[in-house]
């Protein structure tokens, strides 16, 4: 018992997991729901379609039923009338008194006079059987002498005791008895008849030996029982009331294979479908076979058809179901890619109107919503860049250039007065430092400033670092006049001093380059510091990554990540003044060096920089 619950529970389980599983389904996937709405409205063609087919069987069933029995019955009917004119003729001859008298007189070993007395007997059944077309012949056994007379045969003598034919007449006591060979075996009466046989006048026993036999062609029941034999591929069958097969249109069956079927019984076998009649008069029965194919082949054929059209309909319910959902699904799947990119911050994503529906007007109010957060962004980083740019105005309001020169200069002749070059030279470095840096609130260089900004810049921190590194301009000709922002790669190359060239020791080389690629300015700064390790530089690339595809301008700013505030810098100003376009990639590896490289669009660095 305990075994037979685990069980149970088991299969409990498993049907509860399938049910959540296809509830979920259901629940969180719309093409699911069609399908099975679809597939709901079929349900009612189904059901009537199927109940219309059986329906037809069994309506065709009864109908065959009908008509079958009441065609079986009349020829039945008609086979009864037959046998009781041939039972009445049986029992007239027998008890005829103008054969009686012969049959008696004749002794055993017949004399002239008895044959004659025979040939007159002859001539009286030859005259019944002239009357009754449906008698093929009538004979009479002289049991005494073994002599048969036959309207057909003539006389002839027969050892007839040994018989069973005979045997099976006595053993009657008066009543008829069908003698009707097996297909085969020897037939008194000629092939394919069969014969009555009755003894004579049992009220004289010295002639209740005598036999009368009444023989009819086999043929003649066939052609009865033919006459309603529904098609080439059924058969019908006449039993006699000992169930022996009289008549029949296929003889390969036994003659007792379908005798034990009861009246009016339909029955399936062997692919076939089995009525009978039985007479209540004469016991005898006529049974029909007909293949199962053969009645219900149109209804089958129909029904065919009707469950090809439900097959179809299925189908076509299961292409319609995906095809509308597909017509739904397509755009709002468009839609949430279009969320998906703008909470990503790619405020440029624009969908493209395919339809003039709802659908339509739904991806216009997103286009529509998405320009004006995009607008929206921009405006507030604009002001906020335009407060910045305010206070640091303010900020240069503040300082007297004239009184930083000044005291600059100041400190530099000193230096040199007392012979300290290397403090004059420092201060000279930084004086033109400070000087192209203000530049009279100049928002952009040439790439040539730049580069000559980076050299006093650099001449700084080469004596602050005791010179442990050298630096390399490798500028091309075709963008020394390019126009870039101001102080763009100052954070860079201060980057490269403190994190690479610092930690290296002596041998340090800082190399800066340009050149045009693929539409695009290229700015590189490459030393050959300590690099970076690959876990730090799988971190930097990923926020690189990030940052290349933001577009919203102010969270760049504004990210909590503060040890990439450099980059974190200069990738901002180049989105803001140059476009989605300005990136930044970094390349390094450990104890050999860092590459950072800077693409800016060309079209853009024609443009006057907000």
């Amino acid at each position: 018992m305990i075994g037979i619950g685990f069980i149970r529970k088991g299969r409990t389980k498993r049907l509860q997991k399938v049910w959540t599983t296809l509830s979920s389904a259901y629940r969180q996937r719309i093409q699911i729901r069609l399908t099975l709405y679809f597939l709901l409205i079929l349900v009612p063609l189904v059901g009537i379609s199927l109940f219309s087919n059986i329906s037809s069987m069994d309506i065709l069933e009864k109908q065959t039923d009908e008509r079958t029995e009441t065609s079986l019955q009349s020829v039945l009917d008609n086979i009864d009338i037959s046998l009781q004119d041939l039972e009445n003729l049986i029992v007239l001859l027998s008890m005829d008194y103008s054969i009686k008298p012969i049959l008696h007189e004749a002794n055993a070993i017949l004399l002239t006079s008895d044959l004659y007395g025979l040939y007159s007997v002859m001539d009286r059944l030859t005259n019944v059987v002239a009357i009754n077309g449906h008698i093929r012949e009538v004979s009479i056994l002289h049991s005494a002498s073994g002599m048969l007379i036959s309207t057909q045969y003539g006389a002839r003598i027969l050892e007839h005791d040994n018989e069973s034919w005979y045997q099976a007449v006595l053993k009657a006591n008066g009543k008829t008895v069908l003698y009707n060979p097996l297909p085969g075996e020897e037939n008194l009466f000629g092939l394919e008849t069969i014969s009555f046989m009755r003894l004579m006048d049992l009220q004289n026993k010295e002639d209740a030996a005598n036999v009368l036999v009444l023989t009819v062609d086999r043929g003649l029941l066939q052609e009865r029982i033919q006459s309603v034999q529904p098609s080439p591929g059924s058969s019908i069958y006449l039993y006699s009331a000992d169930g022996e097969l009289v008549a029949g249109t296929d003889q390969n069956y036994l003659r007792d294979e379908w005798g034990d079927s009861s009246s009016g019984e339909k029955r399936a076998g062997k692919d076939m479908l089995v009525w009978r009649m039985q007479s209540e008069s004469t016991g005898w029965s006529i049974v029909m076979i007909q293949p199962e194919l053969e009645l219900y082949q149109k209804s089958r054929q129909l029904s065919q058809i009707t469950n090809l059209i439900i097959g179809i309909s299925i189908i076509l319910a299961l292409f319609i179901s995906y095809g509308v959902y597909k017509w739904i699904s397509s755009p709002l799947r468009e839609l949430i890619f279009g969320m998906k990119q703008m909470r990503m911050g790619k405020l440029s994503i624009r969908l493209t109107r395919k339809r003039s529906d709802e659908f339509g007007a739904l991806t216009d109010a997103f286009n529509q919503m998405i320009a004006e957060q995009q607008l929206l962004i921009r405006d507030v980083y604009e002001h906020q860049l335009q407060s910045s740019k305010t206070e640091l105005k303010f900020l240069h309001s503040q300082i007297n250039p004239h009184f930083l020169y000044n005291t600059l200069d100041s400190i530099y002749w000193t230096a040199k007065n007392y012979d300290v070059n290397e403090i004059s030279e420092m201060v000279l470095n930084l004086s033109k430092f400070f000087r192209l840096s203000l530049s009279k609130g100049r928002e952009v260089f040439t790439v040539a400033e730049t580069v000559t900004h980076l050299e006093y810049y650099l001449r700084v921190q080469q004596f602050r670092f005791m010179d442990q590194f050298t630096v390399r301009f490798d500028i091309a000709e075709d963008t020394k006049e390019l126009r870039v922002l101001k102080l763009l790669l100052q954070p860079v190359v201060e980057n490269a001093i403190l994190h690479g060239l610092e930690k290296r020791g002596t041998g340090g080389e800082l190399v800066i380059s340009s050149s045009l690629q693929e539409g695009s300015l290229c700015l590189t700064v490459k030393d050959n510091g300590m690099g970076i390790s690959e876990e730090r530089l799988d971190f930097i690339r990923s926020e690189i990554e990030k940052l290349n595809r933001q577009e919203n301008l102010v969270t760049i700013t504004e990210n909590s990540v503060k040890d990439l505030f450099g980059i974190r810098n200069v990738v901002g100003r180049m989105k803001l003044y140059y476009g989605i376009d300005a990136m930044l990639f970094m390349d390094s590896v450990w104890q050999e060096g860092t590459t950072i490289t800077l693409q800016i669009p060309l079209e853009r660095l024609m443009e006057k920089p907000a």
